[in-house]
């Protein structure tokens, strides 16, 4: 079988095609904690909040300026409102923030929700499939999870990421408890969803965009108040449109404008033009690398690597020794390259320089 799999993964190519595009713009503007859970946006899909509900939210939101409504699309803790299916209700829902002039942010899942977390990586990943195909017409871009973190390793993150590429064109966000420590987590996002935690001193919530700003992505200045229409929480909003590179806010804000995120829209994906044949079993190794590997003691990792401006790239890796990888990567322009990587100080521990014998 290892064999078998060794050759394949040496036959293959990935094959991307040159896209169209368009531009998307945005200044995101959204306020989903407004008293806490008492009236968040990341409960409007559940059907444990009634159209009445429904309605004051918007009323809420609007008279705040939002221009954004951050959504959740899976959830099992009930104080949020549980969200698990994709059902006929979710169009009309959409619709009725579009409507009103809030574009609907899409978060893909919650923290909290062991339910989920018990059913495991690939199913989340089909749930996903499922999220897309009914509401990408109507949705801004997604946010793969909240606080993923504490529930994720950073490789399936990247996995998420992967598999949406699939299905979406459009961006991606990743959001975190923290970002130092983390920043593995946020190798492939389009966008940071930045969470500086609450009650902060203003010197602490300054520090806390500058350190996400200085990893090279647009930043979303997400969650900072539990309640986004106090006065507080407006002008934390305005001080984080003060930094060039943060693209919006999720927690209110006053009059200040940020910056836009210019995106581009790919019209075509190559998967779409192209056979992907190639693309999908190599994902699915990257997948399977992911979700099963300490159960099946796979003797490699994969990662499907994202290049913006549409190259790929997967790389897969096995260890030799604690310190010592050994590999090879596959680039879309039919590229093979082997590599050997770490530490070679262990590697070559002990090892003697050659005695040299002389006579007498």
């Amino acid at each position: 079988m290892k064999a078998l799999l060794t050759m394949s993964l040496v036959g293959l190519v990935i094959t991307v095609a040159t896209l169209g595009s368009g531009i998307l713009e945005a200044d995101f503007r959204s306020s989903f904690l407004i008293d806490g859970h008492k009236l968040s946006s990341l409960s409007y899909m559940s059907d444990d909040r009634d159209d009445s509900w429904r309605a004051e939210y918007r009323s809420t939101v609007l008279a705040l300026g939002d221009t954004h409504s951050d959504v959740m699309a899976r959830n099992t803790d009930k104080r949020w409102g549980v969200v698990d299916g994709v059902g006929p209700s979710w169009g009309a829902r959409l619709d009725s923030l579009n409507e009103a002039g809030l574009t609907p942010v899409m978060w893909l899942r919650a923290d909290d929700s062991r339910a989920i977390d018990k059913l495991g990586l690939g199913n989340q990943l089909d749930y996903n499939d499922a999220v897309v195909a009914a509401s990408d017409d109507k949705v801004s871009h997604y946010v793969a999870c909240l606080e993923c973190n504490e529930y994720y390793s950073a490789q399936s993150v990247n996995v998420i990421i992967q598999r949406l590429r699939l299905k979406t064109d459009k961006p991606i966000g990743v959001h975190l408890t923290r970002v130092p420590g983390n920043e593995a987590y946020l190798e492939q996002a389009d966008i940071i969803y930045l969470q500086t935690g609450f009650d902060l001193t203003e010197a602490k919530f300054r520090k806390a965009i500058e350190y996400a700003l200085t990893l090279g992505k647009p930043v979303v200045v997400s969650e900072y108040n539990w309640h986004g229409h106090t006065a507080k929480a407006k002008r934390f909003g305005n001080i984080a449109c003060e930094y060039k590179g943060v693209v919006g806010t999720g927690n209110g804000r006053g009059s200040s404008i940020c910056e836009t995120l210019l995106w581009e829209v790919k019209k075509e994906k190559f998967h779409d033009k192209y056979d992907d044949e190639i693309a999908v079993f190599m994902l699915a190794l990257v997948t399977l690398s992911a979700a099963y590997g300490l159960k099946w003691n796979l003797p490699f990792t994969a990662n499907f690597k994202y290049i913006q401006d549409d190259h790929y790239e997967i790389i897969m890796a096995a260890p030799v020794t604690e310190n010592i990888d050994v590999g090879m990567t596959y680039s879309e322009d039919g590229k093979v390259m082997s590599f050997v990587r770490g530490s070679f100080g262990k590697l070559f521990k002990g090892a003697k320089a050659p005695v040299r014998e002389t006579t007498k």
